[in-house]
């Protein structure tokens, strides 16, 4: 009488998280990644691969709300444009990144997917300093003149603009677009108390 050794448990596929769009980690083209349908959180194209952006909390959305209120108020009546997550065509891949929060000079290009003058990231709790680092290098790399990355986690800010390649440590808020526009961590943050 022959004895079967049991077989082994089969290796479950790996899951994704129920959040997690199945498009994340997909690698395609650029024309496949713009037909596919839009879903929250929003997917960038990044390198020839999508990503999917992280949820925005709370306490992301506020600050990037009051970045562009402070903006808009002291801007008043010049036509500027602000928006949220707003995809910018950038490189020459191309890449589709969306900006936490975009601003564009009253005299830059009209367009769907101009890059903004000024790109705000805020970084969730999900991500690292490092990797939105990388992502304002790009972003200044490929034409938006300041990219400001906001640390609600440690209260901090990083300013990249100028001749510089990497961000530099600020404790106010201001751009060389925006000739006298001026926020301190202080202000921002402190919508974070209430």
């Amino acid at each position: 009488m022959a004895i079967r050794q049991p077989s082994a448990p089969r290796a479950k596929p790996p899951t994704r998280p129920r959040w997690q769009s199945k498009y994340h980690g997909v690698r395609m083209t650029p024309e496949e990644y713009l037909a596919l349908p839009e879903e929250k959180p929003y997917l960038e194209y990044v390198d020839g691969v999508v990503l999917q952006k992280p949820m925005p909390n709370e306490e992301h959305g506020r600050i990037a709300f009051r970045i562009g209120f402070l903006i808009q108020t002291w801007l008043g009546s010049i036509p500027a444009r602000i928006g949220g997550e707003i995809r910018a065509r950038l490189g020459d891949l191309p890449n589709y990144r969306l900006p936490d929060l975009s601003y564009w000079k009253p005299d830059a290009p009209f367009g769907n997917e101009e890059p903004p003058t000024i790109a705000v990231e805020v970084r969730s709790r999900d991500q690292t300093v490092a990797e939105l680092r990388r992502k304002c290098e790009f972003l200044r790399r490929s034409g938006v003149e300041t990219c400001w990355l906001i640390d609600p986690v440690t209260r901090t800010a990083e300013v990249f603009e100028g001749r510089k390649k990497t961000g530099t440590p600020v404790t106010i808020l201001a751009a060389q677009s925006l000739p006298g526009f001026e926020l301190a961590l202080s202000d921002l943050f402190a919508i974070l108390d209430d």
